[in-house]
């Protein structure tokens, strides 16, 4: 009873203290309105402003396909949203800010695969318009973003999807805000609909904007970050792989087919120099039955079409640290 007493003053002293810091804040914009017309009107017109981008949805901008690198491999489908609440960067120079939204795990007949939402501000999805090698490392800090927050290993190729949204809008704010349609809550308030009075409903934003922080900061990954690759993975790729446009070496190969004594194929073997290359973490080497794509960020890429369809299942990778040279065998089926 003695606490229920207690805990019942806290909360009329909590609205006292409120109601006393709006009165306070209705006296200043009457004196500004009265004293600096000009200040009140841009004063009031900003913060509409700030508060129709706090209260604007993400929308929907491109999605792509990856794939979560653990025991089982699963496709991952990404969908970069634009969004007025995440800030751009103020400068050139600094970091790119961008918020993300939780990883659902989905299932679909037979099919199993997982749905994310990356948010840029829309003047840096705007640079990613005019430029594709400004929407590739978009793309990439995402990635490394999804890495870092869901403690995740992703392949690092990806595939652009026609659609820009893999499942619905709903979801897709769902998962970024954590909670209904921010817009919908702001037109019930303003109309009156939710039955509760101005106090509480200035308690209401300023409670359900730091719940909307604490649970969905933006956040600032710098460009830099790397992320350690497990050796020895090798993923499906589609041919129809997004090109960044980045220039970068295509390394010296060598690719033979192994038969046997009956002159039949058996076993495509690839060798490949990559000079600069200390380690087979560096490398991602993707393959299909049909193709092989391997990469080394910033230094080279080499995509071929391979003779003959291949068994990915049993394709077998090596690296030589000491005359840096990768080694690949793919046998046939």
């Amino acid at each position: 009873m003695i606490f229920g007493d207690i805990l019942a003053m806290a909360t009329k002293q909590c609205e006292k203290e409120m109601l006393q810091q709006v009165n306070q804040l209705w006296s200043l914009l009457d004196d500004m309105s009265e004293n600096s017309p000009e200040a009140y009107q841009k004063f009031i017109q900003h913060h509409l402003e700030e508060g129709m981008k706090q209260f604007s949805p993400p929308e929907a901008y491109i999605c792509f396909q990856t794939r979560i690198l653990e025991l089982n491999e699963k496709l991952l489908y990404v969908n970069l949203c634009t969004w007025s609440r995440v800030p751009a960067p103020k400068s050139e120079s600094d970091p790119v800010p961008l918020d993300g939204g939780r990883l659902e795990e989905t299932v679909e007949g037979t099919e199993i695969y997982s749905v994310t939402d990356v948010a840029y501000n829309p003047e840096v999805l705007k640079k990613g318009n005019e430029d594709p090698v400004e929407k590739d490392q978009l793309i990439r800090l995402a990635i490394k973003y999804i890495e870092e927050q869901h403690c995740v290993q992703l392949s690092h190729s990806y595939t652009l999807l026609k659609d820009r949204l893999k499942g619905s809008e709903k979801q897709m704010k769902r998962r970024l805000t954590g909670k209904a349609d921010p817009m919908q809550t702001a037109k019930q308030m303003s109309s009156g609909e939710s039955g509760v009075s101005l106090l509480q409903q200035l308690a209401m934003l300023k409670s359900a904007d730091e719940e909307n922080e604490e649970n969905n900061p933006p956040i600032c990954l710098p460009s830099d970050i790397k992320h350690p690759k497990k050796p020895g993975l090798i993923e499906e790729i589609s041919s129809t792989e997004f090109d960044s446009g980045i220039k970068v070496e295509t390394p010296k190969y060598e690719l033979l087919l192994i038969k046997d004594e009956n002159a039949k194929a058996k076993i495509i073997q690839l060798t490949v120099e990559l000079p600069g290359v200390f380690s087979v973490k560096e490398c991602d080497l993707s393959v299909s039955k049909d193709d092989l794509v391997i990469d080394v960020a910033e230094k080279y890429r080499l995509q071929l079409d391979l003779p003959e369809t291949i068994s990915e299942d049993t394709v077998t990778a090596k690296f030589n640290k000491k005359s840096h040279i990768l080694s690949v065998e793919m046998p046939i089926k």
